[in-house]
């Protein structure tokens, strides 16, 4: 009797326990689900938060798309450097062989000018008609000159893979571009019609030279001369009267590690086309003559104070264009500089010849000139930036950096724009530092600018603040700026809006004008942020 009651006792307390475990294990999910739905709550007022402030730092006109740029190459910069006992050495034992050399060169520079002259004379439309065999045989001793100075450079053998194609199968020849020896090879070789710069028309000696190729001269920042030159290389391709069309599609030198963009011009005609590849392997002296690198004179010393110095051309199969490919020339181009990429296991870039002028920019301002790099080809599909609004967005950028580290932080902002440190200014910061880093390099800072100055409302953005600064019959005094910008930042002095109101009152009148507001926003675009973030509404 004992025992089963023992054994009921025993069963009772086993339910409540498996009673009290059970409820045990609810609340524990409860509470579970309790924080989880805390967790939620939270991150969903976070993420509100944070799409609030976005959209508040973004302005009325929005944020600027998301490019990506290449970080990896600079393909304006020769890294060769002339240091090192084995080079010092080398080039005092060769001082006499380059003296010997220069003799040589200078010589038959000075031949091969006398032999063009002798071959233009009396030469009627040089640049427009074909010349007659008689006068194309003239050149043929300014040809053997070109190999002499080739040889005088070091270049005593040049290793060549490949056949160059017959005219008639191939019109127009394209090429990457290193240094000033690819054309005296080409000319030697080819003797072509050649595409240049106007301006070296008119070089001593050389301008000559070029006449006699019959190049067909551009002005590369003219749209219209682009134009008649597309021309010109279809209707020179076209007859079998001239010689091969040559062209650099790059329209530049390049260190010779990737290749840059392409023009479609030498495309445009929709010829075949036969790409040639020239490389220079070197281990003391890259001859590559860009933005970052030696000047022509101290190349050629280099050059002549070498051994030897090696060259390799090849010549890769005849490209013809699809159908579909002579309808759009930008198609055909990226086939063959994909073509050539792969023959030279290198890679391609979106960097245009405008990138060169601002490395070149970058070199006169003493900074590293890949900080100075946009990419044209992929920052022209945010705006149209030209190469003087993005030098003008350089020497900006730089008033910024007062670090001189090529990155600007929050503090060095607030400091060169002469404004109080408020929330405002930090979400026109955060406008163009899109990653939350800290600071901006000059790549996020144009990407801005860019944006703002190449949108189809940006008149219209210009004309609202304006108006909202309170401008009165096409007049705005100091007063009415300093009450309008204290509506946006309640923290700024008067001494800072009297600062601000003298860089755009550049008559010094005392009153701003409606175009005197427009001309500052054209040059300080990021001024307008101030306008379209603290206020967004303004449209």
């Amino acid at each position: 009797m004992l025992d089963e009651v023992v054994c009921s006792r025993m069963t009772q307390c086993a339910r409540e326990i498996e009673f009290f475990e059970q409820i045990s294990r609810t609340l524990s999910l409860s509470l579970l689900r309790r924080n989880q739905l805390t967790r939620d709550i939270r991150r969903r007022k976070m993420n509100s938060e944070q799409r609030r402030k976005e959209r508040q730092a973004a302005g009325a006109l929005g944020q600027p798309p998301e490019i990506k740029l290449n970080d990896t190459f600079n393909p304006f910069h020769n890294d060769s450097r002339f240091e090192g006992g084995y080079e010092i050495l080398k080039t005092v034992l060769l001082l006499p062989v380059m003296v010997v050399r220069v003799v040589v060169f200078v010589t038959s520079l000075l031949l091969g000018y006398l032999f063009t002259k002798l071959a233009l004379l009396r030469a009627k439309n040089v640049l427009t008609s074909p010349f007659p065999q008689w006068r194309r045989s003239l050149m043929l001793p300014v040809r053997l000159c070109a190999r002499v100075n080739l040889f005088a450079c070091g270049f005593h053998w040049i290793h060549l893979k490949g056949s160059p194609a017959p005219r008639h199968e191939a019109p127009i020849l394209v090429s990457n571009h290193v240094t000033f020896v690819d054309p005296l090879f080409l000319f030697f070789k080819h003797l072509p019609v050649i595409v240049t710069a106007y301006e070296n028309l008119n070089l001593p000696v050389a301008g000559a030279i070029i006449k006699a190729m019959q190049a067909i001269a551009v002005d590369r920042i003219s749209r219209e001369s682009r134009q008649s030159a597309s021309d010109a290389i279809k209707r020179k391709a076209m007859c079998n009267d001239w010689s091969h069309v040559m062209i650099f599609p790059e329209a530049t030198t390049t260190n010779g590690k990737l290749l840059i963009s392409f023009k479609a011009g030498a495309f445009t005609p929709g010829f075949p086309v036969q790409p040639i590849l020239i490389r220079y392997p070197h281990v003391h002296m890259d001859p590559c003559w860009v933005a970052e690198g030696p000047v022509i004179y101290w190349l050629l010393f280099r050059l002549m104070t070498q051994f030897h110095n090696f060259m390799s051309v090849e010549y890769l199969p005849v490209i013809h264009p699809t159908l579909e490919e002579t309808k759009n020339p930008n198609l055909f181009a990226e086939r063959v500089r994909l073509t050539m990429a792969r023959a030279m296991n290198t890679s391609v870039t979106q960097h245009t010849y405008e990138d060169a002028y601002m490395a070149m920019e970058a070199v006169r301002l003493k900074i590293d000139s890949a900080s100075a790099l946009l990419e044209f080809g992929e920052f022209k599909k945010i705006s149209p930036f030209t190469v003087k609004e993005a030098k003008r967005c350089l020497s900006k950028f730089l008033a910024l950096d007062c670090s001189n580290r090529g990155a600007v932080t929050y503090k060095d902002y607030i400091k060169a724009v002469d404004l109080p440190d408020c929330f405002l200014l930090q979400q026109v910061f955060r406008y163009f530092d899109r990653t939350n880093s800290g600071h901006i390099n000059f790549r996020q800072y144009a990407t801005g600018i860019a944006f703002i100055s190449g949108h189809s409302r940006f008149k219209e953005v210009v004309e609202s603040a304006y108006n909202f600064c309170g401008g009165v019959e096409n007049l705005l005094d100091e007063t009415a700026l300093h009450r309008s910008l204290r509506v946006l930042m309640p923290s700024v002095s008067k001494q800072q809006v009297h600062l601000l109101f003298n860089r755009i009152d550049v008559n010094k009148g005392g009153l701003l004008r409606q175009t005197d507001f427009s001309s500052y926003c054209d040059d300080n675009p990021d001024f307008l942020l101030l306008f379209l973030i603290g206020k967004s509404s303004l449209l």
